[in-house]
């Protein structure tokens, strides 16, 4: 009996030996792309989304020029004027070599861009070019990053006529430049480097010796560095630099190779990314700020060090307080990645803290929001536990008396936040009055951090019970208003002793003094949050007892 070949590719025709027709292709990319659109869009109009836009930014913009003449901040004179055209460069600088260096970061785990599911599993899997493929989208995420750059910068420069002086149209106009440029050069950096021409390496290490220059360029110790020329753009109104051209050609040209290059993506991590800013995007649509937190960490690869940093608590300190001693543990276990972004945020602090002392009042605001998502990092044991509450309730103590016990780590790790605030004022301005002032409010500041943290983590145990979607909108939306800008106000609220340290200096007063009546008011606000903490759940268990088992 003769055996019949059989094959596997099946009967061939002509029309399965033609080459791939790739414009016809691409055209059909073209067309589903298109088609998704308006499904996506519905009904809408572009004119409709048009106007919303226009009626968005002319309400930001009123409320920036409103913002501006109710503050007030009285004008710089000559001296200090001159002070600010000679450091402002290098600082503005050094924040766009740190926005470069997240940029490349993002671009070697899979970044900066954000597909949609089907482009990764289908698109980029197809029989046709890549860069085709990713091309677009590349262009919209520069395009939407330029023009939030530049709204935001321009919006931040024409505070600055305020104090400087001159019509408030160019300073908005070169802060908008200014924003462009970076934007372009931070996504520009992002894509060349997911393109893979060469080990991510390089550019990570081209971006850290980028900010290390810009940082020995603003405190002095080195050379002007390529950033200065950049952050020379937002000072133009006062003196133009024509080196702040050079970094203008570069933010043209690195995109252009970007979206040339974008092709060597890989699909793997573009896998991993557009799964974790998908479930980002929802947890960011839900309000649930623990889950982005958790997310962020994710996309950032952030894992616990094998070794600690530093030797275990002591025996007999962790007997009797097991609660800090494991907090600590914690801490002594973060990557390097989280310890410098905490060391960053802290200088941060500490600079801003010395443009509000030099009278721009706004900068608070800066300063607390820093403190806030610095505190968010160091509260993560609490945040652990009330992400298991049934782990929580099976311990032999009272569930708010364990998640008070978590909130004194959090605070010692502020308190070493804030005297890296204070040395990095001190570095900025070495003047004597800064440790009279910056180390009494180390501890208020402190409190003030770790509480609004608090106020945000605890409250993650009443989201979820359905007790918004069956109250009005005339209560539910109120009260997630105060629940979004609550916490973050409460860190805020912990550096007004500076302003009231400014005003007593500014009147021939004690300002150490100012700092220490205004910071027993905060400290005050702290404790009563910790109570908060300590008798939520009996508040909430005594309110739906008096409603007959209604929601708190």
């Amino acid at each position: 009996m003769s055996e019949v070949p059989i094959s596997s590719a099946g009967p061939t025709d002509e029309a399965s030996l033609r080459p791939l027709d790739e414009p016809a292709m691409r055209q059909a990319v073209v067309d589903m792309r298109r088609r998704r659109q308006r499904r996506r869009l519905g009904n809408h109009e572009w004119g409709e989304l048009a106007y919303r836009v226009y009626t968005t930014t002319l309400a930001a913009i009123v409320a920036v020029v409103f913002a501006s003449g109710l503050i007030g901040d009285d004008r710089l004179d000559a001296s200090a004027r001159a002070d600010f055209l000679r450091q402002a460069p290098a600082w503005f600088g050094l924040g766009a070599a740190v926005v470069v260096l997240i940029g490349i970061r993002s671009g070697a785990r899979g970044g900066p861009l954000a597909l949609e599911r089907q482009d990764v599993h289908h698109l980029l899997l197809a029989p046709v070019d890549r860069a085709f493929v990713l091309r677009r989208p590349a262009v919209g995420l520069l395009s939407y990053a330029c023009l939030g750059g530049a709204i935001l910068t321009g919006l931040g420069a024409g505070l600055f006529d305020q104090r400087l002086g001159g019509a408030s149209l160019p300073w908005f106009a070169c802060g908008a430049l200014f924003g462009a440029t970076l934007a372009a050069l931070a996504i520009g950096a992002g894509l060349l480097t997911s393109s893979r021409l060469t080990s991510r390496w390089v550019p990570l290490g081209i971006g850290w010796a980028l900010v290390l220059w810009a940082l020995g360029d603003a405190t002095g110790y080195a050379p002007t560095a390529p950033t200065t020329w950049l952050g020379s753009i937002v000072v133009w109104p006062l003196s133009v630099d024509l080196l702040g051209l050079v970094p203008i050609g570069v933010a043209v040209a690195l995109p252009l190779i970007g979206l040339l290059t974008i092709g060597g993506l890989s699909v793997e991590a573009a896998t991993r990314r557009t799964a974790l800013v998908g479930q980002l995007r929802f947890a960011v649509t839900q309000q649930d700020l623990r889950t982005v937190v958790l997310l962020r960490r994710q996309l950032a690869q952030e894992r616990p060090r094998t070794r600690p940093w530093f030797p275990a608590t002591p025996g007999p300190v962790a007997r009797r307080f097991p609660v800090f001693a494991r907090d600590m543990r914690s801490v002594a276990r973060w990557p390097i990645v989280r310890v410098a972004r905490v060391l960053v945020l802290g200088a941060s602090i500490g600079v801003v803290a010395r443009a509000t002392w030099a009278g721009t009042t706004p900068l608070v605001l800066v300063m607390g929001a820093l403190a806030y998502v610095v505190a968010l990092d160091a509260i993560e044991p609490l945040a652990q536990d009330v992400d298991h509450p049934g782990l929580l309730g099976s311990l032999p103590e009272i569930e708010g008396m364990v998640m008070v016990k978590h909130l004194a780590q959090p605070v010692l790790v502020m308190v070493g936040v804030g005297l890296v605030a204070v040395g990095a004022a001190y570095t900025v301005s070495p003047d004597p009055l800064v440790w009279q002032v910056g180390l009494p409010m180390v501890l208020p500041t402190a409190f003030a951090g770790v509480g609004g943290a608090a106020v945000t983590v605890v409250s993650e145990v009443d989201t979820g019970t359905g007790d918004d979607a069956v109250m009005p909108p005339e209560v539910a939306g109120p009260r997630l208003l105060f629940r979004t800008v609550w916490p973050p106000a409460v860190a805020v609220i912990g550096m007004l002793p500076l302003l009231a340290a400014r005003v007593a200096s500014e009147a021939g007063k004690d300002p150490a003094a100012a700092v220490t009546t205004w910071a027993i008011p905060v400290v005050v606000l702290g404790m009563l949050i910790v109570g908060w903490v300590r008798f939520r759940a009996d508040i909430h268990e005594s309110i739906a007892t008096a409603t007959g088992g209604g929601a708190a």
